[in-house]
C-alpha cells in the first residue's frame, strides 16, 4: 500500500500537479502541464450547453448574463460587452475566491438563449481576415477592461470557442503584452498574415477528436501555441469509429445525390442530416465533464481533415 502511494505521489509530481490542499483555484484541481490549468472551467465557459440554457447561473457564454451576476465556478460577471451591428458579445468575469486570473469570454456563432446574432456573425465565420468583431471589442469597452485589469497587476485570460476562438486569437496578437493567456476550443482560423506575426507566449488550442468545422469554415490558420486533441475515450471508442465511418462515407450537403430514385434520395438526405448533427455535437460538446478524458499534445498537421 505504501509503495502505491509513493508511486502515485511521484507520478503527480512528474505531471506538475499540486496536491488538492495547496490549490487556490476555485474549487478544483488545476490541469497538469502542458494543458492550461483552467481548461476544465474555460471549456464550460466557452461552449454552448443545450441542456442548461434555461438555467441562468450556468457559465456558458451562449447564455446571456447580467452584470454582477454570480455563475457556476464562483465567478462574477463584472462587465458585459455587446455590439449588435457586428454580433460581438463577450463577458468580463472575475473569480470571487482563489488566485485565478480575470477572464474575457467571447461568444461564438450566435447566442442560444435567446437565439440571435446569427446573421451578424456569418461573415466573420466564413472570411478569415475579417476583424469587425475584434474592432468592436475596442469600441464596446472590452479592451479598456483588459487594460484596466492589467494596470491592476492582474492580466486576464482571453478565451472563446469557434468564432469566439478566432476573435481571441486576433486580440491575443494585438494586445499580447496585456493578456496572460489565449485559450481556444475548436477555433476558426485567422488570416495567414496574423498567424505568422509575433506569437503570444501563452496560447492553447483545444480541438475535439474528429473536429471538422474549425478547418472547413474559413480555411484560416492559427496563431502558434500548444495544440491539444481532446476526446472522451480516444480513437478506440466504438462510438467514435462508427460515427467516423459514417462521416467518411457520406457526401457533403453540397454534393449531388448518388441515387436517382426518390427513396434513395430520402435516405441520403437523412444520412447527411445525421452527419451534420454528429459534427455539430463534436464541435460544441463538452469533453472535460467526462471522468477520464483523453488529452494529447499533437502537431496541427495531424488534425487537418
Amino acid at each position: 500500500m505504501l509503495s502505491k502511494r509513493k508511486k502515485s505521489k511521484s507520478k503527480r509530481a512528474q505531471l506538475g500537479q499540486k496536491p488538492a490542499g495547496s490549490v487556490k483555484f476555485p474549487d478544483f484541481i488545476p490541469s497538469p502541464p502542458p494543458r492550461h490549468p483552467l481548461d476544465v472551467v474555460y471549456e464550460q465557459f466557452s461552449k454552448p450547453q443545450l441542456n442548461f440554457i434555461f438555467k441562468k447561473d450556468e457559465p456558458s457564454i451562449y447564455v446571456r448574463h447580467t452584470e454582477g451576476q454570480i455563475i457556476k465556478w464562483n465567478y462574477q460577471v463584472e462587465k458585459v460587452f455587446e455590439d449588435k451591428t457586428t454580433g460581438f458579445y463577450a463577458e468580463g468575469r472575475v473569480p470571487l475566491s482563489g488566485n485565478a486570473p480575470p477572464v474575457l469570454v467571447i461568444r461564438g456563432y450566435g447566442s442560444w438563449y435567446p437565439l440571435d446574432g446569427v446573421i451578424q456573425d456569418t461573415p466573420e465565420v466564413f472570411i478569415a481576415h475579417l476583424d469587425w468583431q475584434s474592432k468592436a471589442a475596442e469600441t464596446q469597452g472590452a479592451i479598456a477592461w483588459i487594460k484596466e485589469k492589467c494596470e491592476q497587476g492582474d492580466r486576464p485570460d482571453v478565451i472563446g470557442e469557434s468564432l469566439g476562438g478566432k476573435i481571441a486569437q486576433q486580440l491575443g496578437v494585438k494586445y499580447c503584452d496585456r493578456i496572460a493567456s489565449v485559450v481556444t476550443f475548436n477555433p476558426l482560423g485567422v488570416s495567414r498574415k496574423l498567424a505568422q506575426s509575433s506569437p503570444h507566449p501563452s496560447v492553447f488550442h483545444y480541438f475535439t477528436l474528429g473536429e471538422r468545422y474549425a478547418f472547413w469554415a474559413n480555411q484560416g490558420e492559427f496563431i502558434p501555441g500548444t495544440i491539444l486533441q481532446i476526446s472522451k475515450r480516444g480513437t478506440r471508442s466504438w462510438k467514435y469509429r462508427l460515427t467516423e465511418w459514417l462521416i467518411q462515407r457520406t457526401p457533403s450537403p453540397l454534393e449531388h445525390f448518388k441515387s436517382r430514385h426518390c427513396l434513395g434520395r430520402i435516405i441520403e438526405i437523412i444520412e447527411r442530416l445525421v452527419v451534420q448533427f454528429i459534427l455539430v455535437y463534436r464541435h460544441n460538446g463538452l469533453i472535460f465533464t467526462h471522468p477520464r478524458p483523453v488529452v494529447r499534445v499533437v502537431d496541427l498537421k495531424e488534425l487537418l481533415p
